[in-house]
């Protein structure tokens, strides 16, 4: 079977989610790419966590946009881990050679578009523009980023269904539909297809799920175990 294994926040199965060990394990583990969220802190650095608040996944507490770096490289993160900037992540990746799929967040549908931009610019610093795709439920960043850095893949991230999500996807110029696995069959794997759009599903956790993608011609599987997934590849 030929397909990617993507490490959804790093091997975040067996480590804590959105550090980097969590990234160097998938790295061990074979993985072919791993996933991250970014938010912008209030001193306008870049730093890797899926939540806005920092509570649920270190032993402190408040948003990272009203926090500094300093104040949040305070905090555990699980395990001893530190929050990583995104430049920490982007440094590794580069000497890895995995890819790496980041999800632009935003907070409470409040966009910042200097997110955006201050992730191009490290991408390109970094010279990681072949092996990077954007994503985010909010798309008019994936309309901002091929605005400023038309070389950077994108990707339409999605937890519902979307009518001819294909043509959607093509018509923000997208190489890639990301959606919930749910969401994924033969119909929707067709309709990507026809407008050249490339299918990675999102959180493909079971070996039921992962064969049950592959067989549909996803063309990366996202997941918080690997390990797994490269064993049936």
């Amino acid at each position: 079977m030929s397909f990617l294994v993507c490490a959804h926040r790093g091997a975040s199965g067996y480590a804590p989610e959105n550090t980097m060990k969590a990234y160097r394990l998938a790295d061990k583990l074979g993985a072919h790419a791993c996933e991250n969220d970014v938010h912008l802190t209030k001193d306008g650095e870049i730093v890797v966590i899926h939540d806005s608040n920092i509570s649920r996944v270190s032993n402190g507490s408040g948003e990272v946009e009203k926090m500094t770096l300093a104040e949040l490289k305070k905090y555990d993160f699980g395990e001893g881990e530190k929050i990583p900037t995104l430049e920490e992540c982007l440094s590794f990746f580069a000497a890895s050679g995995m890819e790496l799929n980041i999800e632009i967040k935003s907070n409470d549908d409040v966009y910042d578009v200097a997110l955006v931009e201050e992730t191009g610019k490290l991408i390109e610093k970094f010279g990681l523009t072949p092996k990077i795709i954007i994503s985010s439920f909010y798309h008019k960043s994936l309309i901002d980023m091929k605005e400023r850095f038309p070389l950077i893949r994108t990707a339409v991230l999605h937890g519902d269904e979307i009518k001819e999500a294909g043509a959607y996807a093509a018509s923000l110029e997208a190489a890639y539909s990301h959606p919930h696995f749910k969401c994924v069959d033969e119909k929707f794997m067709a309709e990507c297809e026809k407008h050249g759009v490339e299918v990675n599903p999102w959180t493909v956790n079971t070996p039921e799920d992962v064969k049950r993608m592959v067989d549909l011609g996803c063309n990366m599987i996202i997941t918080n175990y690997p390990d797994m997934a490269l064993k049936i590849r």
